[in-house]
């Protein structure tokens, strides 16, 4: 009975977190409020606060836990046996592509910049929480390969910037344009993510 409670509140909180993700991206932080964000969920603004203290904390939430299930896919591709490193590495960069680019936390990204500003501690959660693990994951990944000896050896503060430059400038202009019509013209991810793949390839050739 414990474990079926549990299980309601932690589908009722995963809930609540995307469809907040769904509202920030409709009308922007400054532009959502916990009432709304309560309207949105079909709860009491009272009984919201139960779940989240702030709209900071949600904020921080949706975030981290968006990008959760990419780091751990970015920890079982580096733990699949099955794959070469070089076919790690083309994972990789389809997981951090889907998940900046086109994942709805990805597509929070502007809001990530405007409201670090003014808010540090959604940029060092932010940090903490998501970019520090997912550059370990990736950097294990790298580092694999240059053990195996299939990857030449880098600098990965230069590296991490060579991969998560692009996408997150892809991320930023896709959302700045979304208005635009043919979007994907403009911005064709799969086309792009194609060629900064093969950057990325002939970068760790020995």
């Amino acid at each position: 009975m414990q474990d079926s409670k549990k299980n309601v509140q932690s589908n009722r909180r995963a809930e609540i977190v995307a469809i907040a993700t769904e509202t920030f991206l409709e009308n922007g932080y400054a532009g959502t409020s916990m009432a709304q964000l309560a309207k949105a969920c079909d709860i009491q603004k009272a009984s919201f606060y139960h779940h989240f203290p702030s709209k900071d904390a949600l904020f921080i939430t949706c975030v981290n836990e968006g990008y959760a299930d990419a780091v751990n896919g970015l920890i079982e591709i580096r733990a699949d046996e099955s794959l070469t490193d070089w076919q790690k590495i083309e994972r990789a960069i389809h997981n951090l592509y889907a998940s900046i680019v086109t994942s709805p936390t990805g597509r929070l990204s502007p809001l990530i910049a405007e409201v670090s500003r003014t808010l540090p501690g959604v940029a060092n959660a932010f940090h903490k929480d998501y970019i520090t693990h997912q550059r370990a994951a990736l950097e294990a990944i790298v580092s694999d390969g240059v053990t195996n000896g299939a990857f030449k050896a880098q600098d990965f503060d230069v590296f991490h910037h060579i991969v998560i430059g692009p996408i997150v400038t892809l991320s930023l202009s896709r959302e700045m344009f979304a208005k635009v019509a043919d979007l994907e013209a403009h911005f064709p991810v799969e086309k792009l993510k194609r060629g900064h793949l093969d950057i990325i390839l002939r970068e760790l050739e020995i």
